[in-house]
Protein backbone atom coordinates (compact mmCIF):
# COMPACT_ATOMS: atom_id res chain seq x y z
CA UNK A 1 0.00 0.00 0.00
CA UNK A 2 2.45 2.12 0.36
CA UNK A 3 4.63 1.57 -2.43
CA UNK A 4 1.55 2.05 -4.31
CA UNK A 5 0.92 5.80 -2.39
CA UNK A 6 4.12 6.55 -3.38
CA UNK A 7 4.11 6.10 -6.97
CA UNK A 8 1.14 8.37 -7.03
CA UNK A 9 2.57 11.39 -5.23
CA UNK A 10 5.50 11.06 -8.08
CA UNK A 11 2.89 10.62 -10.40
CA UNK A 12 1.47 14.06 -9.16
CA UNK A 13 4.64 15.70 -9.35
CA UNK A 14 3.44 18.62 -6.87
CA UNK A 15 5.52 21.81 -6.82
CA UNK A 16 8.97 22.16 -5.19
CA UNK A 17 8.35 23.56 -1.65
CA UNK A 18 10.85 26.49 -0.58
CA UNK A 19 13.60 24.32 0.92
CA UNK A 20 13.48 22.00 -2.26
CA UNK A 21 13.54 25.26 -4.75
CA UNK A 22 16.52 26.62 -2.27
CA UNK A 23 18.83 23.48 -3.38
CA UNK A 24 17.40 23.09 -6.60
CA UNK A 25 18.70 25.85 -7.93
CA UNK A 26 22.74 24.85 -7.56
CA UNK A 27 21.66 21.74 -8.86
CA UNK A 28 20.11 22.74 -12.53
CA UNK A 29 22.20 25.61 -12.74
CA UNK A 30 25.41 24.75 -11.60
CA UNK A 31 27.49 22.49 -14.14
CA UNK A 32 29.40 19.70 -12.46
CA UNK A 33 32.41 21.99 -12.05
CA UNK A 34 30.41 25.10 -10.60
CA UNK A 35 28.71 22.37 -8.63
CA UNK A 36 31.26 21.57 -6.77
CA UNK A 37 31.95 24.55 -5.20
CA UNK A 38 30.84 25.87 -2.08
CA UNK A 39 28.69 27.22 -0.94
CA UNK A 40 25.77 26.11 -2.81
CA UNK A 41 23.38 28.56 -3.52
CA UNK A 42 20.62 30.06 -0.77
CA UNK A 43 22.88 28.81 1.80
CA UNK A 44 21.80 25.26 1.10
CA UNK A 45 24.26 22.38 2.65
CA UNK A 46 23.82 19.02 1.52
CA UNK A 47 26.17 15.91 1.39
CA UNK A 48 28.68 16.46 -1.27
CA UNK A 49 27.86 12.68 -3.27
CA UNK A 50 23.70 13.40 -2.82
CA UNK A 51 24.33 16.59 -4.82
CA UNK A 52 26.30 14.86 -7.21
CA UNK A 53 24.08 11.66 -7.27
CA UNK A 54 20.65 13.63 -7.75
CA UNK A 55 22.82 15.80 -10.76
CA UNK A 56 23.82 12.69 -12.54
CA UNK A 57 19.95 11.82 -12.55
CA UNK A 58 18.81 13.92 -13.92
CA UNK A 59 21.64 14.23 -16.44
CA UNK A 60 20.25 11.11 -17.65
CA UNK A 61 16.28 11.80 -17.06
CA UNK A 62 15.71 15.32 -17.40
CA UNK A 63 15.49 18.22 -14.27
CA UNK A 64 11.67 17.33 -13.46
CA UNK A 65 10.19 17.28 -9.79
CA UNK A 66 9.86 13.23 -10.25
CA UNK A 67 13.88 13.34 -11.12
CA UNK A 68 15.09 15.76 -8.83
CA UNK A 69 13.24 13.53 -5.90
CA UNK A 70 14.06 9.94 -6.93
CA UNK A 71 17.28 9.25 -5.07
CA UNK A 72 15.34 9.92 -1.74
CA UNK A 73 12.72 6.35 -2.88
CA UNK A 74 15.99 4.24 -4.11
CA UNK A 75 17.26 5.29 -0.42
CA UNK A 76 13.56 4.39 1.24
CA UNK A 77 13.97 1.27 -0.56
CA UNK A 78 17.97 0.80 0.49
CA UNK A 79 16.45 1.28 3.95
CA UNK A 80 13.98 -1.82 3.98
CA UNK A 81 16.66 -3.82 2.66
CA UNK A 82 18.98 -2.81 5.16
CA UNK A 83 16.84 -2.92 7.78
CA UNK A 84 15.99 -6.55 6.77
CA UNK A 85 18.80 -7.66 6.17
CA UNK A 86 19.84 -6.22 9.98
CA UNK A 87 17.56 -7.71 11.74
CA UNK A 88 17.68 -11.00 10.18
CA UNK A 89 21.64 -11.48 10.54
CA UNK A 90 22.21 -8.75 13.64
CA UNK A 91 19.23 -9.91 15.65
CA UNK A 92 18.03 -13.27 14.22
CA UNK A 93 14.47 -12.26 14.03
CA UNK A 94 11.69 -14.19 12.98
CA UNK A 95 9.83 -13.20 9.87
CA UNK A 96 7.06 -12.14 12.25
CA UNK A 97 9.19 -9.53 13.61
CA UNK A 98 10.70 -8.39 10.80
CA UNK A 99 7.20 -7.88 8.83
CA UNK A 100 6.34 -5.94 11.58
CA UNK A 101 9.15 -3.93 11.77
CA UNK A 102 9.17 -3.33 7.63
CA UNK A 103 5.63 -2.87 7.97
CA UNK A 104 5.93 0.19 9.82
CA UNK A 105 8.65 1.67 8.35
CA UNK A 106 6.99 1.61 5.09
CA UNK A 107 3.65 3.19 6.69
CA UNK A 108 5.28 5.75 8.65
CA UNK A 109 4.34 9.17 7.74
CA UNK A 110 7.50 11.35 8.00
CA UNK A 111 9.09 8.29 5.65
CA UNK A 112 6.09 8.56 2.89
CA UNK A 113 6.89 12.17 2.91
CA UNK A 114 10.83 12.21 3.00
CA UNK A 115 11.16 9.44 0.22
CA UNK A 116 9.22 11.65 -2.09
CA UNK A 117 11.55 15.22 -1.11
CA UNK A 118 14.51 16.63 -2.85
CA UNK A 119 16.32 16.57 0.60
CA UNK A 120 18.82 14.09 2.23
CA UNK A 121 17.08 12.95 5.17
CA UNK A 122 15.95 10.39 3.76
CA UNK A 123 19.21 8.49 2.35
CA UNK A 124 20.97 10.05 6.29
CA UNK A 125 18.48 6.62 7.78
CA UNK A 126 19.65 4.43 5.04
CA UNK A 127 23.55 5.10 5.96
CA UNK A 128 23.19 4.76 9.65
CA UNK A 129 21.49 1.47 9.52
CA UNK A 130 24.03 0.58 6.70
CA UNK A 131 26.76 1.97 9.09
CA UNK A 132 25.91 -0.45 11.92
CA UNK A 133 25.52 -3.58 9.07
CA UNK A 134 28.68 -3.02 7.71
CA UNK A 135 30.24 -3.00 11.46
CA UNK A 136 28.28 -6.24 12.00
CA UNK A 137 30.26 -7.93 8.84
CA UNK A 138 33.12 -6.76 10.08
CA UNK A 139 33.13 -8.56 13.56
CA UNK A 140 32.42 -11.73 11.55
CA UNK A 141 35.30 -11.39 9.40
CA UNK A 142 33.78 -10.49 6.39
CA UNK A 143 34.70 -7.25 5.97
CA UNK A 144 38.64 -5.68 6.49
CA UNK A 145 39.20 -3.04 8.38
CA UNK A 146 41.14 -1.18 5.42
CA UNK A 147 37.43 -1.53 3.16
CA UNK A 148 35.55 -0.68 6.40
CA UNK A 149 37.18 2.32 6.54
CA UNK A 150 36.94 3.39 2.64
CA UNK A 151 33.42 2.18 3.27
CA UNK A 152 32.63 4.49 5.59
CA UNK A 153 34.75 7.31 3.83
CA UNK A 154 32.39 6.76 0.96
CA UNK A 155 29.17 6.94 3.63
CA UNK A 156 30.59 10.41 4.68
CA UNK A 157 29.94 11.72 1.36
CA UNK A 158 26.04 11.31 1.19
CA UNK A 159 25.12 11.62 4.92
CA UNK A 160 26.85 13.50 7.51
CA UNK A 161 25.14 12.73 10.78
CA UNK A 162 26.61 9.25 9.60
CA UNK A 163 29.42 10.16 11.52
CA UNK A 164 27.99 10.05 14.56
CA UNK A 165 27.31 6.31 14.08
CA UNK A 166 31.18 5.76 12.54
CA UNK A 167 32.04 7.34 15.77
CA UNK A 168 30.55 4.83 17.79
CA UNK A 169 30.90 1.97 15.88
CA UNK A 170 34.97 2.88 16.11
CA UNK A 171 34.82 3.73 19.51
CA UNK A 172 33.21 0.55 20.45
CA UNK A 173 35.27 -1.43 18.58
CA UNK A 174 38.37 0.69 20.08
CA UNK A 175 36.85 0.05 23.52
CA UNK A 176 36.70 -3.38 23.49
CA UNK A 177 40.63 -3.67 21.73
CA UNK A 178 41.60 -1.90 25.15
CA UNK A 179 39.76 -4.28 27.52
CA UNK A 180 40.93 -7.28 25.46
CA UNK A 181 44.81 -5.86 25.44
CA UNK A 182 45.19 -6.14 21.88
CA UNK A 183 47.79 -4.16 20.99
CA UNK A 184 47.19 -4.78 17.11
CA UNK A 185 43.14 -4.01 17.17
CA UNK A 186 44.25 -0.77 19.35
CA UNK A 187 46.59 1.00 16.88
CA UNK A 188 44.50 -0.58 13.39
CA UNK A 189 41.27 1.32 14.75
CA UNK A 190 43.09 4.13 16.02
CA UNK A 191 44.17 4.31 12.79
CA UNK A 192 41.11 3.81 10.77
CA UNK A 193 39.67 6.51 13.13
CA UNK A 194 42.60 9.29 12.60
CA UNK A 195 41.97 8.63 8.79
CA UNK A 196 38.30 9.04 8.97
CA UNK A 197 38.51 12.25 11.50
CA UNK A 198 41.40 13.55 9.17
CA UNK A 199 39.31 13.33 5.90
CA UNK A 200 36.00 14.43 7.21
CA UNK A 201 37.47 17.15 8.99
CA UNK A 202 39.34 18.53 5.44
CA UNK A 203 35.80 17.67 3.95
CA UNK A 204 34.12 20.00 6.25
CA UNK A 205 36.59 22.28 5.80
CA UNK A 206 35.66 23.09 1.73
CA UNK A 207 32.19 21.55 1.45
CA UNK A 208 29.96 22.44 5.02
CA UNK A 209 31.79 25.06 6.88
CA UNK A 210 30.34 27.66 3.96
CA UNK A 211 27.28 27.33 5.23
CA UNK A 212 27.60 26.23 8.49
CA UNK A 213 27.41 30.19 10.01
CA UNK A 214 24.14 30.91 8.35
CA UNK A 215 22.61 27.65 9.46
CA UNK A 216 23.43 28.12 13.11
CA UNK A 217 22.04 31.26 12.87
CA UNK A 218 18.72 29.41 11.31
CA UNK A 219 18.57 26.82 14.37
CA UNK A 220 19.62 29.46 17.04
CA UNK A 221 16.92 31.17 16.36
CA UNK A 222 14.66 28.11 15.93
CA UNK A 223 15.61 27.06 19.57
CA UNK A 224 14.69 30.46 21.24
CA UNK A 225 11.33 30.15 19.69
CA UNK A 226 10.52 27.06 21.07
CA UNK A 227 11.35 24.94 24.46
CA UNK A 228 13.45 21.77 24.80
CA UNK A 229 10.19 19.75 25.41
CA UNK A 230 8.64 20.90 22.54
CA UNK A 231 11.48 20.17 20.82
CA UNK A 232 12.06 16.88 22.36
CA UNK A 233 8.44 15.82 22.00
CA UNK A 234 8.21 16.80 18.27
CA UNK A 235 11.22 15.06 17.25
CA UNK A 236 9.16 12.37 15.52
CA UNK A 237 6.91 15.45 13.78
CA UNK A 238 8.41 16.80 10.57
CA UNK A 239 8.47 19.60 7.81
CA UNK A 240 5.03 19.09 5.76
CA UNK A 241 2.23 16.91 6.45
CA UNK A 242 4.44 14.03 8.64
CA UNK A 243 3.79 14.02 11.62
CA UNK A 244 5.22 10.48 12.83
CA UNK A 245 4.89 10.88 16.83
CA UNK A 246 3.38 7.38 16.94
CA UNK A 247 6.63 6.21 17.13
CA UNK A 248 6.34 7.95 21.06
CA UNK A 249 4.30 4.00 21.31
CA UNK A 250 6.89 2.36 20.96
CA UNK A 251 10.08 4.03 22.43
CA UNK A 252 9.46 2.47 26.03
CA UNK A 253 9.34 -0.97 24.79
CA UNK A 254 12.59 -0.14 22.35
CA UNK A 255 14.50 1.24 25.18
CA UNK A 256 14.06 -1.96 27.13
CA UNK A 257 14.38 -4.04 23.97
CA UNK A 258 17.93 -2.09 24.15
CA UNK A 259 18.47 -2.40 27.57
CA UNK A 260 17.98 -6.31 27.45
CA UNK A 261 20.53 -6.36 25.30
CA UNK A 262 23.08 -4.81 26.97
CA UNK A 263 22.74 -6.95 30.02
CA UNK A 264 23.24 -9.71 27.23
CA UNK A 265 26.71 -7.69 26.25
CA UNK A 266 25.31 -7.67 22.74
CA UNK A 267 28.24 -6.11 20.77
CA UNK A 268 26.37 -4.17 17.64
CA UNK A 269 23.97 -2.77 20.62
CA UNK A 270 27.25 -1.00 22.82
CA UNK A 271 28.00 0.62 19.26
CA UNK A 272 24.71 1.82 18.94
CA UNK A 273 24.40 3.07 22.09
CA UNK A 274 27.42 5.02 21.65
CA UNK A 275 26.18 6.44 18.29
CA UNK A 276 23.16 8.14 19.71
CA UNK A 277 25.16 8.98 23.15
CA UNK A 278 27.59 11.09 20.48
CA UNK A 279 24.32 12.42 18.45
CA UNK A 280 22.58 13.43 21.97
CA UNK A 281 26.27 15.17 23.06
CA UNK A 282 26.16 17.17 19.87
CA UNK A 283 23.00 18.30 20.17
CA UNK A 284 23.70 19.01 23.79
CA UNK A 285 26.50 21.40 22.62
CA UNK A 286 24.23 22.69 20.35
CA UNK A 287 26.07 21.16 16.99
CA UNK A 288 22.95 18.92 15.79
CA UNK A 289 20.00 20.40 16.70
CA UNK A 290 16.76 18.70 18.00
CA UNK A 291 14.61 18.34 14.48
CA UNK A 292 13.11 16.00 13.71
CA UNK A 293 13.85 15.70 9.90
CA UNK A 294 17.64 15.81 10.85
CA UNK A 295 17.00 13.02 13.35
CA UNK A 296 15.19 11.15 10.57
CA UNK A 297 17.40 7.90 11.37
CA UNK A 298 15.93 7.79 14.84
CA UNK A 299 12.50 6.53 13.72
CA UNK A 300 13.81 3.25 12.06
CA UNK A 301 16.34 2.63 15.40
CA UNK A 302 13.41 2.58 17.65
CA UNK A 303 11.66 0.11 15.73
CA UNK A 304 14.67 -2.36 15.28
CA UNK A 305 14.90 -2.21 19.30
CA UNK A 306 10.67 -2.66 19.60
CA UNK A 307 10.81 -6.22 19.40
CA UNK A 308 13.25 -6.91 21.37
CA UNK A 309 11.23 -4.75 23.71
CA UNK A 310 7.88 -6.35 23.50
CA UNK A 311 9.29 -9.88 23.54
CA UNK A 312 10.97 -9.54 26.85
CA UNK A 313 7.71 -8.49 28.91
CA UNK A 314 5.85 -11.43 26.90
CA UNK A 315 8.60 -13.70 28.17
CA UNK A 316 7.81 -12.74 31.99
CA UNK A 317 4.00 -13.10 31.74
CA UNK A 318 2.56 -16.11 32.65
CA UNK A 319 -0.89 -16.21 30.55
CA UNK A 320 0.82 -16.00 27.75
CA UNK A 321 -1.48 -16.99 25.08
CA UNK A 322 -3.94 -14.47 26.27
CA UNK A 323 -1.10 -11.75 26.21
CA UNK A 324 -0.05 -13.01 22.40
CA UNK A 325 -3.84 -12.56 21.19
CA UNK A 326 -4.32 -8.60 23.37
CA UNK A 327 -1.08 -8.21 21.74
CA UNK A 328 -1.24 -8.81 18.53
CA UNK A 329 -5.11 -6.76 18.41
CA UNK A 330 -3.09 -3.68 19.56
CA UNK A 331 -0.43 -3.90 17.04
CA UNK A 332 -3.31 -4.76 14.46
CA UNK A 333 -5.22 -1.58 15.39
CA UNK A 334 -2.08 0.75 15.41
CA UNK A 335 -1.03 -0.88 11.41
CA UNK A 336 -5.17 -0.20 10.02
CA UNK A 337 -4.62 3.16 11.62
CA UNK A 338 -1.63 3.88 10.08
CA UNK A 339 -2.62 2.18 6.56
CA UNK A 340 -5.37 4.93 6.88
CA UNK A 341 -3.26 7.56 7.40
CA UNK A 342 -0.93 6.71 5.06
CA UNK A 343 -4.02 6.44 1.86
CA UNK A 344 -4.39 10.10 2.97
CA UNK A 345 -1.20 11.04 0.75
CA UNK A 346 -2.77 10.42 -2.14
CA UNK A 347 -5.09 13.64 -1.88
CA UNK A 348 -4.40 17.03 -0.51
CA UNK A 349 -1.76 15.58 2.19
CA UNK A 350 0.77 14.91 -0.24
CA UNK A 351 0.93 18.78 -1.16
CA UNK A 352 2.85 21.14 1.25
CA UNK A 353 0.26 23.58 2.54
CA UNK A 354 0.35 26.64 0.71
CA UNK A 355 3.32 26.01 -1.48
CA UNK A 356 1.35 24.16 -4.49
CA UNK A 357 3.06 27.31 -7.38
CA UNK A 358 3.02 24.91 -10.17
CA UNK A 359 -0.52 25.07 -11.09
CA UNK A 360 -0.88 28.82 -10.72
CA UNK A 361 2.91 29.23 -13.14
CA UNK A 362 0.72 27.13 -15.69
CA UNK A 363 -2.11 29.38 -15.77
CA UNK A 364 -0.18 32.46 -16.06
CA UNK A 365 1.78 30.62 -18.45
CA UNK A 366 -1.01 29.73 -20.44
CA UNK A 367 -3.45 32.73 -20.18
CA UNK A 368 -0.93 36.29 -20.16
CA UNK A 369 -1.35 39.06 -22.27
CA UNK A 370 0.89 41.04 -23.60
CA UNK A 371 -0.45 44.09 -21.95
CA UNK A 372 -0.33 42.26 -18.42
CA UNK A 373 2.82 41.42 -16.17
CA UNK A 374 3.28 39.10 -13.47
CA UNK A 375 5.06 40.16 -9.74
CA UNK A 376 6.62 37.43 -8.10
CA UNK A 377 6.79 37.64 -4.49
CA UNK A 378 10.34 37.01 -2.87
CA UNK A 379 9.41 33.77 -1.42
CA UNK A 380 7.64 32.43 -4.32
CA UNK A 381 10.46 33.13 -6.73
CA UNK A 382 12.70 30.22 -6.18
CA UNK A 383 10.22 27.84 -7.07
CA UNK A 384 8.98 30.07 -9.86
CA UNK A 385 12.58 30.21 -11.50
CA UNK A 386 13.20 26.35 -11.14
CA UNK A 387 9.80 25.91 -12.91
CA UNK A 388 9.64 29.04 -15.96
CA UNK A 389 13.55 28.75 -15.91
CA UNK A 390 16.12 30.54 -14.34
CA UNK A 391 17.40 34.27 -16.03
CA UNK A 392 14.08 33.82 -17.83
CA UNK A 393 12.74 37.39 -17.91
CA UNK A 394 8.99 36.53 -19.41
CA UNK A 395 6.40 33.84 -19.35
CA UNK A 396 3.98 32.81 -21.70
CA UNK A 397 3.94 33.67 -25.55
CA UNK A 398 4.95 37.16 -25.38
CA UNK A 399 7.18 39.51 -27.20
CA UNK A 400 8.73 41.47 -24.40
CA UNK A 401 9.48 41.34 -20.74
CA UNK A 402 6.60 41.25 -18.21
CA UNK A 403 7.95 39.37 -15.10
CA UNK A 404 8.47 41.66 -12.01
CA UNK A 405 9.89 40.02 -8.96
CA UNK A 406 9.85 41.39 -5.67
CA UNK A 407 13.18 43.11 -4.57
CA UNK A 408 13.79 42.21 -0.65
CA UNK A 409 14.45 38.63 -0.50
CA UNK A 410 14.10 38.84 3.14
CA UNK A 411 10.94 40.11 2.86
CA UNK A 412 9.32 37.04 4.58
CA UNK A 413 6.00 38.54 5.63
CA UNK A 414 3.75 38.62 2.34
CA UNK A 415 0.77 39.83 4.41
CA UNK A 416 2.70 43.54 4.32
CA UNK A 417 1.69 45.61 0.92
CA UNK A 418 4.61 47.61 0.50
CA UNK A 419 4.88 51.17 -1.69
CA UNK A 420 6.43 48.91 -4.27
CA UNK A 421 3.47 46.68 -5.02
CA UNK A 422 0.79 49.39 -4.72
CA UNK A 423 2.52 50.93 -7.40
CA UNK A 424 1.77 48.21 -9.35
CA UNK A 425 -1.31 47.28 -8.51
CA UNK A 426 -2.64 50.43 -9.96
CA UNK A 427 -1.97 49.30 -13.31
CA UNK A 428 -4.50 46.18 -12.57
CA UNK A 429 -3.11 44.27 -15.21
CA UNK A 430 -1.35 42.29 -13.08
CA UNK A 431 -0.97 38.32 -11.69
CA UNK A 432 0.33 37.80 -8.36
CA UNK A 433 2.33 34.53 -7.37
CA UNK A 434 3.45 34.22 -3.90
CA UNK A 435 3.15 31.12 -1.32
CA UNK A 436 4.06 31.21 2.51
CA UNK A 437 4.43 28.66 5.42
CA UNK A 438 1.32 29.14 7.95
Amino acid sequence: MSVIVRIIMYIKCRSLWLDEAFLAESIVSRNWLELLASPLSNNQSAPVLYVIAVKAICSLFGYSEFSLRIFSLFAFIGLLICETIFMKKVFNFSNKKIAFVVVMTALLPSYIWYSNELKPYMSDALFAVLTILLYFYYTQNKIKLPILTALYVLILGFSSPAIFFIGGVLFSEFLVAVFNKNKKNIICISLSGIVILAIFGLYYHWWLSPASESMKIYWDNYAARISIINRIIDIFKNEGNSDSKIVWLFVPFALLGFYSLIRQKHKITYSIGLSMFFVFLASAIGKWPLSGRLWLFLPVIVLIFTPIGLYFIYDKIKYKKITEIVGLFILSVIIVCSMVYCAQYVGDKCYFHKQEVNPLIHYVQENIKEDEKLYVYPRAKFAFNYKNGYGSTKIGNVAKDNIIFGKDRDQWNENIVGNELLSILENKKVYLIWFKIS
